[in-house]
């Protein structure tokens, strides 16, 4: 198969995904397509760009087309992009199971000594916090666990065993540093989430995970910031620049 078959009909599927998922008809040009569906669905909005690039080399291929011949052939890294796109449109990837782990918790009552311990023996630096029928109601990170020891400093002696968890969280920079996401969400909602809190000057320290999203669901994974360049690898798709030969 000649690239440019394969170019082409890769661009009529993600066309055809266009205009059901806008409930569009022929008429509708496809950089209108992208421009509707861009707001509700990440995916599109993180390649729209790329999508209005495809459309033009579309029409560089098969503009005044005789004979069946076409006028400009697609490079091998054009037709590659637009395949990796398909299929992040059509069958996006999801949180789980990439970021399936089992998450470590403690409770509210239990001592930062082993919160701190839980952190070192399992290397990383965030650990949710439960409450009794309450679920997740904190996320408790090691740069909290500082603070609070410099506050304390003027005691000159504290007690990470005899200091319960509770009584550190009121030492979060910020409380809401932390989300949740459903089994069902995609990379790109994470990205989008990440994303958002940055756009507000916010630090997001991680998101987690259950079924529906929810607090009090069993956690099913955890993602954090030190992921982003694996969801983006993941994901990332190189910008078009010849596109043709």
């Amino acid at each position: 198969m000649l690239k440019s078959e394969a170019f082409l009909t890769l661009f009529s599927a993600v066309e055809a995904w266009l205009r059901k998922q806008t409930d569009a008809d022929r008429s509708v040009p496809f950089h209108q397509l992208v421009e509707r569906a861009a707001p509700n669905n990440r995916a599109v909005y993180r390649y729209k760009d790329d999508l209005k690039e495809f459309a033009d080399l579309r029409n560089a291929i098969v503009h005044e087309r005789t004979d069946g011949h076409v006028l400009a052939e697609p490079n091998d890294r054009a037709v590659s992009d637009l395949e990796r796109i398909h299929l992040a449109l059509l069958n996006p990837p999801a949180v789980i199971p990439r970021f399936q782990v089992r998450v470590r918790t403690r409770s509210t009552g239990d001592s930062v000594g082993t919160a701190v311990t839980d952190m070192r023996e399992g290397s990383f630096s965030q650990l949710p916090v439960l409450a009794q029928g309450k679920g997740v109601v904190a996320l408790l990170t090691a740069q909290t666990v500082v603070r609070w020891m410099a506050s304390e400093v003027k005691n000159e002696l504290v007690s990470l065993l005899d200091t319960t968890i509770e009584t550190v969280l009121p030492h979060t920079e910020d409380p809401n540093h932390y989300c949740f996401l459903s089994r069902r969400a995609t990379l790109f909602d994470a990205l989008s989430r990440f994303e958002e809190f940055a756009s507000k000057g916010k630090d997001l320290n991680a998101i987690l995970i259950s079924e529906d999203g929810k607090r009090n669901q069993q956690l099913l994974g955890i993602i954090t910031v030190y992921d982003i360049p694996t969801m983006l690898e993941t994901i990332g798709v190189r910008r078009v620049s010849t596109g043709y030969h």
